[in-house]
């Protein structure tokens, strides 16, 4: 069993016998000018990211029905969010 998992692994890292990697190739950040996907908001809500004790906002996301979202300051691991409105 461990033959066939390392077999499996070194055809993986070695690109079943393909090259490195394609030089020519642009890398990705420049290829077709940036991130093209995105998500949109389907409610309207608030998450406000906090300190350790909750006593301190130290980042927002808004969310507005069909818009992006839109991050400010930092993403911590206390967020709340407040529910604004659901979209039509």
């Amino acid at each position: 069993m461990r033959g066939i998992l390392g077999g499996l692994l070194a055809a993986l890292l070695m690109g079943c016998g393909g090259s490195e990697g394609d030089t020519n190739a642009p890398p990705p950040e420049t290829q077709g000018g940036g991130v093209t996907a995105s998500a949109l908001c389907t409610s309207a809500y608030l998450t406000k990211y906090y300190n350790k004790t909750y006593t301190e906002v130290l980042g927002t996301l808004t969310c507005v029905c069909g818009a992006e979202p839109v991050f400010a300051g930092s993403l911590t691991p206390y967020p709340k969010t407040y529910n604004q409105s659901t979209c039509p």
